[in-house]
């Protein structure tokens, strides 16, 4: 058996798994994909290294068809196209990659094979990043998410939904985007007809705060005169990205780090990643819309959760404050969990 590399087509157990899709009547093949992987979580401990193999294969097919999944073009994966899979695989793909992290160091022979080498955390980087994918949460229209963090910061928050600043003027969204040469995606120009950023730094969403109409265009005017100096600077080093690129808008931005929004040509347009003021940009654990992470965020808040490990909480002031979860106090004072709209609607007693 041969295993070349981490990914999920670079073994040859997963190289043989795609052959027998390729072989499957097209319609039998959706089979296939969930044999494997309720086989893993079927399976009695230890299981073998094939069990495994063939789970996080199946599951990267089912990641590809979902928003910021990888698509397969590898030369081991199935040859043939896979069929669209039925919707229950997603939460059953990302059930059997758990299943597979919890029990690696386990298995005899994966330890042999990952858990005792020095590849073992960029193979579970792998799988989290895989994972991600799988438990995106399904967009909703960017109106409909920034409607459902209003409500609930007025709610809850009303201090930190004070800062949220008014809709922007489409006269200086139409100026900022020939400034710049870029056309701004659907999801930011419904974003900011809900608000033109914040009217002053606040720690409301899990990462970068968004930033006005004219926050956007200094800060990619910045960034793209730094980038001038360099040499190259919008070239990608091997499988690294740049430090900035022309066709990015910093959607959100603080101290110089932003998030970003790819508007490059290509399947990725439109995706959200990361930039640091000392760093290239990543966008590997970003979001695949500004759509899904609003989602995201409006999720968290309604019903709990968190975001990028990141998770809501309540100052003594009362403000909103995302910050690790677990987080007990902030500079010394004591932090409480964000309530959830989720719970009170759960404890209303029902109507006679």
């Amino acid at each position: 058996m041969g295993t070349w590399d981490i990914g999920p087509f670079s073994d040859d157990t997963a190289a043989d798994f795609y052959a027998s899709l390729d072989a499957t009547a097209e319609a039998d093949r959706p089979g296939l994909v969930r044999d494997a992987l309720v086989r893993v979580l079927g399976s009695e401990d230890p299981f073998g290294q094939h069990v495994v193999v063939e789970a996080v294969a199946a599951a990267a097919l089912v990641a590809a068809q979902y928003p910021g999944g990888r698509p397969v073009t590898s030369p081991y994966g199935p040859g043939l196209p896979v069929p669209a899979l039925p919707a229950d695989l997603r939460e059953i793909a990302a059930l059997a990659l758990d299943r597979v992290e919890a029990k690696a160091s386990e298995a005899a022979e994966l330890r042999v094979l990952w858990a005792e080498t020095e590849r073992y955390l960029h193979w579970r980087r792998r799988l989290d990043l895989l994972r991600r994918v799988l438990t995106f949460p399904t967009p909703q229209p960017v109106p409909r998410s920034w409607a459902r963090i209003d409500s609930w910061m007025q709610r809850h928050a009303p201090a930190s939904y004070a800062l949220l600043a008014p809709p922007a003027d489409p006269a200086e969204v139409e100026a900022a985007q020939e400034a710049m040469g870029v056309r701004f995606p659907a999801d930011l120009l419904h974003s900011l007809a809900c608000h033109d950023g914040l009217t002053e730094w606040a720690n409301v969403f899990p990462d970068q705060p968004p930033v006005s109409v004219a926050g956007i265009l200094d800060h990619w005017q910045m960034c793209v005169e730094i980038a001038g100096d360099a040499s190259d600077p919008s070239e990608p080093h091997g499988d690294e990205e740049p430090w900035w690129h022309p066709q990015w808008i910093p959607w959100a931005q603080s101290d110089g780090d932003a998030q970003i929004i790819d508007m490059r040509e290509g399947p990725g347009q439109g995706r959200l990643g990361s930039t640091a003021h000392d760093d290239r940009a990543h966008f590997e654990d970003g979001w695949p819309s500004l759509a899904v992470y609003l989602t995201a965020v409006a999720d968290a808040l309604d019903n709990g959760g968190n975001v990028d490990g990141d998770t809501p909480y309540l100052t003594k002031e009362g403000e909103l404050w995302w910050t690790s979860t677990n987080r007990t106090e902030l500079n010394g004072a004591p932090l409480t969990g964000a309530p959830r709209t989720e719970r009170e609607t759960d404890s209303t007693p029902p109507h006679p």
